[in-house]
């Protein structure tokens, strides 16, 4: 079996007592890309905000490329890549201001060319200098599929990231994320994307984990990934 991405196991979290993530087990191998799928409240969101170290669990334990994500969220933060579903960008900030705080967080190297490269790759490097907070929802996705990138994680972690994209949006998302390839002699790009658009995961992903009510239903995890 391939090295193992992400691994969970029993991974649990109450709300007032009540579980909206109820005991999920995955093995999910380096390189795959993975749908997560299930309805509004399957706990989709809850499981990718533990994983990206922003919540903690109630119950069991969540590694990232080793990493407990509940111990070691300051080195997670440098090998993961996150599209929350609200976006998180300042909205007085112009994208360069925005990617350029966040460079300096992640200590990202020739950031002016790394900037200049992914807001050129998404779409939106004409509008470099413009107030973040007149965007369109698309715009906004775009940048975040930026800001996803820029620090050149090993793990994707996207909360329904074609929210707002149009057809050209949605190459976008493809090329740069959700069929990427890996870099020559590194650890491949792992995604785990929630996605209520079942419709293109045979376009894109290796695998899928159905949630509903918090547990894990149906799932088809491929080792093959090219």
């Amino acid at each position: 079996m391939q090295d193992l991405a992400i691994e969970t196991n029993r991974l649990t979290r109450r709300y007032n007592g009540l579980p909206a993530l109820n005991r999920v087990s995955l093995q999910i191998p380096s390189g795959s890309k993975i749908a997560l799928l299930g309805n509004n409240g399957s706990g989709k969101t809850t499981l990718l905000t533990i994983l990206s170290t922003l919540l903690q669990p109630s119950e069991g334990s969540a590694t990232i490329l080793g990493y407990d994500v509940a111990k070691k969220s300051t080195a997670l933060r440098n090998i993961i890549g996150v599209i929350q579903h609200q976006p998180m960008l300042y909205e007085n900030f112009s994208p360069v201001e925005d990617l350029e705080l966040f460079a300096k967080i992640y200590r990202v190297p020739d950031v002016d060319e790394q900037i200049e490269r992914l807001l050129t790759s998404v779409g939106i490097w004409h509008l470099r200098t413009e107030a973040i907070g007149t965007f369109s929802r698309g715009q906004k996705q775009r940048l975040m599929i930026a800001k996803a990138l820029l620090h050149k994680p090993k793990v994707l972690l996207l909360d329904e990231p074609e929210i707002g994209l149009d057809q050209n949006g949605l190459r976008v998302l493809d090329e740069l994320i959700l069929r990427c390839e890996q870099e020559e002699d590194s650890t491949p790009i792992t995604v785990l994307a929630a996605t209520h658009r079942e419709d293109r995961v045979d376009t894109w992903a290796t695998g899928f984990v159905r949630l509903e009510h918090g547990k894990i239903i149906e799932t088809t995890l491929s080792e093959n990934t090219g």
